[in-house]
């Protein structure tokens, strides 16, 4: 028998995952029914790859993409000999979050399957005894981080917040091998590679609504989520809502930091502290232990605001928060540190008034407090937006170097903006923390070098 055929053709018995939810949906069938095409297919690997089909998955939130997509991943590689896949995506999170789930389904129902010793899972790469491997790696700024490779396939995880630059690098990895491409995430923009796929002859596009879904679901998660969705409709301009839950893109939002605008900034490097210079530290706490926190720290250089450093905190309770915090102003002896003190950033915030190192240098900034004028007066925008606007601003007077993080980049382009119907200025994100802290620590250099913030986007 050839390498390349598949396991069934072997022994005729299929490798399956289980699929161990209470029901299926017909999206979810529609993607089982493909992959069971893809392994039937009594052929060569190189003409396997042919016959499986492109695909993009543009999915309303919370419906159950990354259950099903994990559970084709692991039925394909089990099932077909030697094929090399990745998943990618903007940062290691995402990507990891999917490939886990992947390994989850087969050390649970194929253990025996998994190469063991030296070949053993590793947190990036997992390889089976019929030769199959699958990779997992964030792409980085232009996707330089994946593009060694030679690949049968690539899994695009969160396709929307994926850098333009990085389709062109990673893609050309398939040329040798006639691979594939699967897209999966939610809707965006009415341009750019992920919107020209959409009408690409070579794409199987699978629509999922998260309403539909909803509707069909048993009770009690049916009126669970149309509660959700009847809330979410309330919160979000009607643009937005199709965007993140009926997977209909839209030209009418916008990102508030363009892709080049982000390329432009993030140039700035990690080195030893100059104690020559001012130093500053923005906070967004974790919330309760459980959600992820963002420290972003500059150094003041005048005439340019220089990112020294971005800590992304998990599971941190508020009291190991603090003291994260005051073991680096013992490094860095910051002049201020600014946070957030709404919800759980509140405790922190205390804490670091009741700490003699650093009660005289904590400046709360709440998001949802109005600033005050040069008359003295409250404005009639809430001081989260004046920061965000006020950031932008920097950016593009080239005030400000940011790091050439993943999770800087992908925080700055998952903020998005839109005038409603009455011309109120409505703003979003999907992965606001690295942002959250960036602006604190930003907005220090309001009072000093740019008096001008910016309360309107012109579209």
């Amino acid at each position: 028998m050839k390498q390349s055929e598949s396991i069934s053709d072997q022994d005729n018995q299929l490798l399956e995952i289980p699929w161990n939810y209470a029901v299926m949906d017909d999206w979810q069938i529609e993607l089982k029914n493909l992959v069971y095409e893809i392994i039937d297919v009594k052929t060569n690997k190189k003409q396997v790859n042919k016959l499986i089909q492109n695909f993009i998955l543009l999915c309303g939130r919370q419906v159950g993409k990354s259950e099903i997509v994990a559970w084709a991943i692991a039925t394909i590689l089990l099932n077909i000999r030697g094929l090399r896949l990745m998943i990618v995506s903007g940062v290691e999170r995402q990507a990891s979050g999917l490939y886990n789930k992947v390994l989850g389904y087969i050390e649970i129902n194929f253990k025996t399957e998994l190469k063991k010793g030296k070949d053993k899972p590793l947190r990036t790469v997992l390889k089976l005894k019929n030769k199959s491997v699958l990779r997992t790696e964030p792409i980085g700024l232009d996707g330089s981080g994946a593009r060694q490779h030679t690949l049968d396939g690539v899994i695009f995880e969160e396709m929307q917040l994926i850098p333009e630059d990085a389709f062109a690098a990673i893609t050309p990895m398939l040329l040798t091998t006639g691979g594939f491409i699967w897209m999966l995430g939610t809707a965006w923009d009415t341009e750019g590679y992920v919107y020209e796929r959409l009408s690409d002859q070579d794409f199987h596009v699978i629509r999922v609504n998260a309403e539909e879904v909803a509707e069909k679901r048993p009770e009690p998660q049916r009126t669970i989520m149309l509660v959700h969705l009847e809330k979410e409709r309330k919160r979000l301009s009607e643009a937005m809502y199709m965007q993140e839950y009926l997977a209909i893109p839209s030209a009418k939002t916008r990102q508030i930091f363009s892709d080049e605008l982000i390329k432009r900034t993030l140039t700035s490097i990690r080195k030893a502290i100059n104690h020559y210079n001012e130093h500053i530290l923005g906070l967004d706490p974790a919330g309760l232990g459980e959600d992820e926190g963002s420290i972003s720290i500059f150094e003041d250089e005048e005439d340019i605001f220089s990112q020294r450093d971005q800590i992304m905190t998990r599971k941190l309770h508020t009291t190991q928060t603090t003291e994260k915090v005051i073991m680096l102003d013992s490094q860095y002896d910051f002049k201020r540190i600014y946070l957030d003190d709404g919800g759980v950033g509140f405790g922190v915030f205390s804490e670091l008034l009741a700490d003699g190192q650093t009660k005289n240098k904590t400046i709360a900034l709440n998001n949802a407090s109005r600033p005050i004028d040069g008359d003295g007066k409250k404005t009639t925008h809430i001081l989260g937006e004046e920061m965000i606007f006020h950031l932008l601003t920097m950016m593009e007077r080239g005030k400000i170097r940011l790091l050439p993080d993943a999770e800087v980049r992908e925080s700055l382009k998952s903020y998005r903006f839109e005038y409603n119907d009455n011309r109120k200025l409505i703003v979003t994100s999907t992965y606001n923390h690295p942002v959250q802290s960036i602006m604190r620590a930003a907005w220090h250099k309001q009072g000093k070098s740019l008096k001008l913030c910016v309360h309107t986007i012109k579209v």
